[in-house]
């Protein structure tokens, strides 16, 4: 009987496990949209067939579902088979950027670069790593050092440009690449993504600027990603320097950095964690941020871009040297510029066109896509991003290229450091004597990141001289500016690995103002005790 009963025990655990695993294979496929919009099969995701379209991008698994499934039903209907999608999306923009452009340096010295990589296209990212992938690797051969695009044009038809830009700028930003070596396919914003649970216990507002972030209720409470990995969020770091000047942006975005629990290696982890209340609030690239508010019924969560200090710029593809199957590529691309195409990433599901299984809440880039009537089935008909776009001033520098060195050194190698020194400072009460000196060692720079303004005046009024075309001053100030960001560019154009070297030296340079800070919380409490006594 005992022998029987465990044997029988052991059975019904068996039959428990594979009862499990078939609600946990099954259930997903049975919740699975079935049917499209006029009642047809889906294709599936990966398409039959042998055709293929190989393609690294940092977009969600969403956005590839959807746009993949709706190629494909494209390709149906005009007769042809179905499209086979290798996606290859492990990590952010910057890390696949330096993934491909390292497979070419190492196809370069077999001489195999003309052959390509294997891959077809990248697809999704801001415009500076596909600029830098138009700009390519540098290597030697025969002695001889040659230099070499990572990304050829993917010969669009003059006409099908013509029909999806009419314009080539959006504010200060280029819809396409003048050599078309890349064309944007959707607009992208950056803002704050919050959570109104947190929000409302915390006892703070609901937050509509960047500096709403830097609130001391917030400490512990942000989440940000890393800028090193993620490209959007270095975007969105970029953006706030260039707003608010060199000075008073990094002073913004350190005390945001003081009040992050941590610093992602990708963006889109950001508001899954705002969504779930781990985090309070942080900053993402706009679609993550409506995305996630979807999610919520946008009841929990909100997301807001600050008014006048975000930045409307491309999510561009790019054709890649030596790719397998570039018809199909040229193919893709043409398709996503329709207004069919289009449609996808703002409509409901459930309309006409619409997405399937998500709503991908992002930017079309045609223009034509923004009338009353285009916007009927839209998640977001509020959206208007070509009237809002606010060009940069002219002359203001672009800081991109130096984000992710000096947020290492500030703040991310030392982020305990950071945190215990800001929490000091709003442990001090205002008008204490001693906290104008923590403050001081708090927004302290080192030399080679301090803008040698000639007069407080200049540092003062630098942006609204600027904006000023008739200002006498001008043409000083934008010599300050231009000759600040040529000497950081041309000190690591002379020796790369110079960078490496000011990161440690940065890095202890903030470590010692922080610890600093906290020693002087030993003066304030010893001052406070003398006058108890």
């Amino acid at each position: 009987m005992g022998l029987s009963y465990v044997v029988m025990k052991d059975h019904v655990a068996k039959f428990v496990i594979i009862g499990l695993l078939l609600i946990v294979v099954g259930v997903p496929m049975l919740l699975r949209p079935a049917k499209g919009e006029a009642g047809g099969e889906v294709v599936a995701l990966n398409g039959a067939g042998d055709t293929k379209l190989i393609i690294m991008t940092p977009h969600n698994e969403q956005i590839r579902y959807e746009f993949a499934t709706a190629f494909n039903q494209w390709r149906l209907k005009q007769g042809k088979e179905t499209v086979v999608f290798d996606w290859r999306a492990g990590g952010g923009t910057s890390d696949l950027r330096k993934q491909l452009l390292t497979q070419f340096v190492d196809a370069a010295k077999d001489g195999r670069e003309e052959m390509g990589v294997g891959v077809d296209l990248f697809f999704g990212g801001g415009e500076y790593d596909h600029n830098k992938l138009a700009k390519g690797i540098k290597f030697k051969r025969d002695g001889e050092e040659r230099k070499l695009s990572v990304s050829v044009p993917a010969g669009l038809n003059e006409a099908v440009i013509e029909d999806a830009f009419p314009g080539q700028m959006i504010g200060g930003s280029k819809l396409y690449r003048d050599d078309l070596l890349w064309v944007g396919t959707a607009l992208s914003s950056f803002g704050i993504v919050y959570n109104r649970d947190v929000v409302e216990m915390l006892g703070v507002k609901e937050p509509k600027t960047w500096l709403d972030m830097t609130q001391p209720e917030f400490r512990d409470w942000a989440a940000l990603a890393d800028p090193s990995h993620s490209g959007s969020i270095a975007a969105t770091y970029n953006v706030i320097l260039m707003r608010k000047g060199w000075e008073d942006g990094w002073s913004l975005l350190r005390r945001a950095f003081a009040n992050a629990r941590y610093f992602a290696s990708s963006s889109s982890k950001v508001p899954v964690d705002v969504s779930s209340g781990e985090a309070g609030l942080g900053m993402c690239i706009d679609f993550y941020g409506r995305f996630q508010a979807a999610v919520t019924d946008d009841v929990r969560v909100g997301y807001v871009d600050p008014a006048y200090m975000t930045a409307i710029t491309p999510d561009p593809i790019s054709v890649i040297r030596g790719a397998p199957h570039k018809a199909i590529a040229k193919e893709f691309i043409e398709w996503l510029l329709t207004k069919d195409a289009q449609g996808l990433w703002q409509k409901r599901i459930g309309t006409a066109g619409g997405p399937l299984a998500s709503e991908l809440r992002r930017q079309p880039i045609r223009r034509d896509m923004f009338t009353i009537d285009g916007k009927v089935d839209w998640a977001d008909r509020e959206l208007d991003p070509f009237s809002v776009a606010k060009p940069f001033v002219d002359g203001v520098p672009d800081y991109f290229g130096f984000v992710a060195l000096v947020s290492h050194a500030m703040a991310i190698d030392i982020h305990e450091e950071l945190k215990a020194a800001w929490a000091v400072i709003n442990r001090v009460e205002d008008g204490n004597p001693v906290k104008g000196e923590m403050l001081r060692l708090f927004d302290a720079m080192p030399k080679e990141l301090v803008v040698d303004w000639p007069s407080d005046e200049l540092r003062d009024q630098w942006l609204l001289i600027l904006e000023d075309e008739d200002d006498l001053r001008r043409d000083e100030v934008l010599g300050v500016l231009d000759g600040f960001v040529k000497g950081l560019k041309g000190r690591y154009k002379k020796n790369p690995d110079l960078k490496l070297q000011d990161r440690l030296a940065w890095t202890l340079f903030f470590r010692e103002n922080y610890r600093r800070i906290v020693e002087l919380e030993k003066q304030v409490e010893l001052r406070r005790i003398a006058v108890a006594e």
